[in-house]
Formats: C-alpha cells, structure tokens, sequence
C-alpha cells in the first residue's frame, strides 16, 4: 500500500514579534536569531520527514523566508488579518485535495522519524482530524486533516481541549520531540534534553557561546495598556502587545472576565493582573 504524501504548513511570526516569552533567554544572542532556529530546525526535520511531499511556510517576514526558502520550503504570504489560525487556514487552502498537517515553528529538537510515525497513524482514519498535544498537554504542536476536510485550526491558549471539543481526534503514542515545544527557557532546556537541531545548536546552547538565562517574571504596572495583536473569538484568547513592547497571551478567562462581546485588532485595552503577573481580565482603557 502507497502512503500518502503530506503537505506540512507552518506559519512563522515576524521574528522580532516572536516567542516573547524567550526573549534574553540567551546570552549575547539576539532574540531573533532564537526564534529564526527555532523555526530552522522545525522546518528542516519536517523537510527530512519521508512521507512529507512538501513544506509551506506562512511568514511576512522576510528574514525567516529567505532562511526557510534555502531549506527546501515554499513561501506563502501572511494573510493581512495576521494570526496563527488564519496563516494555517491559508496555507492548508494551498494543499487542496491533499494530506494537510499544520504545525508548529517551535519544535526544534523534532525527529523526522517521529513525525512520521504520528503522520502514518493520522493516515489511518482518513475521514478524520487528528492533533497531537504539547508536552503538558493543554496546547497542540500538530493537527492533521485528510483530503476534503477542513482543517479548522483552534491553536491558542487550550488548544488542546478546543481542537477536541472540535472533533478531531488526539494521536496517542506520540514521540517527545513532536510534543516538545519551546515557549519559555524551562521548555528550552527540556529541548536540549532530547537534542537540539543544528541550528539551534549552533546558537551554543549548553556550549561556550550562548548561556541560558531566566529570565525575571514580567512585571505589568497598575495600569498597564496595550493593544489587541490578535484575537481568536472561537478560543476567545489572544495575544497583546504592551505599550512596554511586550507581546503576551491573555486566556479565555481573561476575556471572560472583561464583560466584552468582542476585541478588534489594533483595539486599545487595559490588563489587570494577579500577584505572579498572570493576566485576570482585560477591559477598555474607559472601564475601571
């Protein structure tokens, strides 16, 4: 029997925007060199993967796709609205008629053979979405959807039970290195545990060039503002960017708590906080 052959899509932020939560994580590494092997690495070990025909990369910067394009990916324009769903949906619209796997630009210690593995199984219900939960098994590092059905992406804070609540499906048995992705040092650390790709390698993790630091826990004033970088009305999360120039995510509960119906990009809101900087509840800078 021909195993098919999959489109993996995988839509990387504009470097200097992403994973904030790394950033200084690294001694005398600028953040966005991070990032940019984070997505390296990704991208090289889905290249490598022998039942992927194709690696699409979503991305509007354009540093991360002149270093992916050499890889062997293809590029795909952001779509204007910005947002990791809206990037997977454009790059799945791309690979109509054809195996779809979206994951995640964090995942640099992934081994071609896991991913795989998790592709091989997902091929095995082929009227049926699968995704396969990060490492503490809230978020998702990769959804699957055979030919003819519809990705619908629910990636952002609780993806994990979203993506379920969905109807897809969690692949059990699933490799740590698929499940492992990087969002703050400690993750950063247990990546290095399973073995690093090249490139982030080369950044001198654990080595003489780069060390790791932790960085202190944010600190938000009493009356922090920012605005709306993007918003999933579905997860009803999203992501800020502080006037500080901090991007951070902020849960459903968050705007749960806010008593709003709806958050516009670019709109202007008010974070409030608990004692461990966690965001409780998002309201508009008139509101108190």
């Amino acid at each position: 029997m021909v195993e098919p052959s999959w489109t993996v899509v995988v839509p990387v932020k504009r470097l200097d925007a992403a994973k904030s939560r790394l950033r200084g994580a690294l001694d005398r590494v600028p953040h966005e060199s991070l990032a940019l092997a984070l997505a390296q690495d990704t991208v090289a070990a889905a290249l490598a993967c022998p039942l992927v025909g194709e690696v699409l990369v979503v991305t509007a910067d354009r540093t991360a796709a002149e270093s992916l394009r050499a890889l062997g990916a293809r590029m795909v324009p952001e779509p204007p609205q910005g947002g990791l769903n809206p990037a997977f949906v454009v790059g799945a619209a791309r690979a109509a008629g054809r195996w779809v796997a979206a994951l995640t630009a964090d995942l640099p210690a992934l081994r071609p053979v896991e991913l795989a593995a998790a592709l091989r199984s997902a091929a095995d219900d082929p009227g049926m979405r699968r995704f396969v939960a990060d490492a503490p098994g809230t978020g998702t590092t990769l959804l699957t959807a055979p030919p003819g059905v519809p990705l619908s992406p629910r990636f952002g804070v609780g993806s994990a039970a979203a993506h379920a609540a969905s109807g897809a499906v969690a692949l059990p048995a699933v490799g740590p290195t698929l499940r492992r992705d990087v969002d703050t040092p400690a993750d950063l650390v247990a990546a290095a545990a399973l073995g690093l790709g090249g490139h982030t390698t080369a950044l001198g993790l654990g080595g003489h060039t780069g060390t790791l630091l932790e960085p202190a826990a944010p600190v938000y004033g009493a009356d922090m503002q920012g605005t709306v970088a993007t918003f999933d009305p579905q997860l009803r999360s999203g992501t800020l960017l502080l006037d500080d120039g901090t991007q951070v995510e902020f849960p459903a509960a968050a705007f749960d708590a806010s008593g709003l119906r709806l958050l516009r990009l670019g709109q202007r809101v008010r974070i409030e906080h608990d004692d461990a900087g966690g965001l409780t509840r998002i309201t508009l800078p008139t509101f108190r």
